[in-house]
């Protein structure tokens, strides 16, 4: 089966949905039409028609045929803005990395390196704070924190800028943002208490092997408070991240305000990296996407006002990104909007500049590593 774009007017009942359709709404976000692999029925085409969407795309059973590329311009590589110095991230996921390694597989630290490194890493979260405070614009966003390989340190490191930033925008001062990126950055402590083969397996979890995953909040924040490291606050962070604002998360059902304000903050950083972070089973999703699913989950999995936060602090298309819109073409990012997930983009090898938020059907479909370009597109 191949992917076709076809026109609406085209679309007949039975075909397949190959991309979930989104319509923007007045407020600047996207409510979801049809999800991808749905069957389209008359219902379904005429909601299509009545939200004015212009062009879907569905599976078909033969090759679309396209345009040769001939001719592509080359385009130099002006690297996306670095938030964090190299050093200062190489220092952040050593610190993490030697702290969780001191963890036995019974939950046992080494006291002296355990004490040491979680004082390093409070050096590392006041740095980490002083860029943030430092910038400008005061958007952030995490591209140059990802990483292939060593995924639980990265993720450590980016869900605690991801969590500074968003309690920045509810308002905390210094010292309650230095607390709350340290928990952010042990908060997956307890998976080195995991086995190794479970934390990264690509099929599914069995019962037995998820309900072992689901004990790394308590198993972690046990360790540290019975190996005398962190206070009942930072305890608390880390246990209950995974706890869902209806009352059905883990380890203890907690609901709504009963959930400490650091673990529901954290709670949204660390799905939204998960999920937009490359892993050995499975590709990143998209910005828009990631944002959907934690969007979608609002007063059941999520705070709505931290959401929020999050999302006003949060900068999904980075200018100088490289991305692949819905329509096969190639872009880069050169100017935010009021839209955040939908930026203005230059096609690449030309000076056409494009609105997105003035294109109903036409969007962003994927980053793209500058290393990764489709063939025919390169630097100069």
């Amino acid at each position: 089966m191949f992917v076709s774009k076809i026109n609406l007017s085209e679309a007949e009942v039975g075909m397949k949905l190959a991309e979930s359709v989104y319509f923007p709404t007045n407020t600047g976000q996207f409510m979801l039409v049809a999800r991808k692999l749905a069957a389209l029925d008359e219902k379904t085409i005429n909601m299509l028609r009545h939200h004015d969407i212009q062009e879907i795309e569905v599976y078909a059973k033969t090759r679309p045929t396209t345009t040769d590329i001939d001719d592509i311009k080359k385009e130099e590589h002006v690297p996306i803005k670095t938030i964090i110095e190299e050093k200062l991230k190489v220092e952040a996921v050593e610190n993490v990395k030697q702290l969780f390694n001191s963890v036995t597989p019974d939950g046992n630290l080494n006291k002296t390196t355990a004490y040491q490194c979680v004082k390093n890493i409070e050096g590392v979260v006041g740095d980490l704070l002083n860029v943030i405070s430092n910038d400008a614009g005061e958007i952030f966003h995490i591209y140059d924190l990802k990483a292939y390989d060593e995924y639980t340190y990265h993720h450590s490191l980016s869900v605690s800028v991801l969590s500074m930033a968003t309690g920045r925008a509810l308002g905390m001062d210094d010292e309650m943002v230095l607390r709350l990126g340290s928990a952010a950055m042990l908060h997956d402590i307890g998976k080195q208490m995991i086995p190794p083969e479970i934390i990264n397996k690509k099929g599914k979890l069995t019962d037995p092997e998820f309900n072992l995953v689901k004990n790394h909040p308590s198993r972690g924040a046990d360790s540290l408070r019975d190996n005398g490291v962190g206070d009942e606050e930072l305890w608390g962070a880390i246990r209950h991240h995974h706890e869902k604002i209806d009352g059905s998360g883990y380890p203890n059902k907690l609901s709504g305000e009963e959930i400490p304000l650091f673990s529901r903050i954290i709670a949204v950083a660390d799905v939204y990296d998960a999920i937009t972070s490359y892993r050995s089973y499975r590709s990143p999703m998209p910005p828009l996407d990631a944002f959907n699913v934690i969007f979608e989950d609002i007063n059941t999995s999520f705070d709505y006002n931290i959401t929020k936060a999050f999302y006003e602090k949060l900068e999904f298309y980075p200018i100088n990104s490289i991305v692949e819109l819905n329509d096969g073409k190639i872009a880069i990012v050169v100017q935010a909007s009021n839209w955040k997930l939908r930026p203005i983009v230059r096609l690449w090898g030309s000076d056409e500049i494009v609105v997105l938020s003035s294109h109903k059907s036409l969007g962003i479909k994927r980053i793209i590593n500058a290393t990764e370009l489709p063939e025919g597109y390169e630097f100069v």
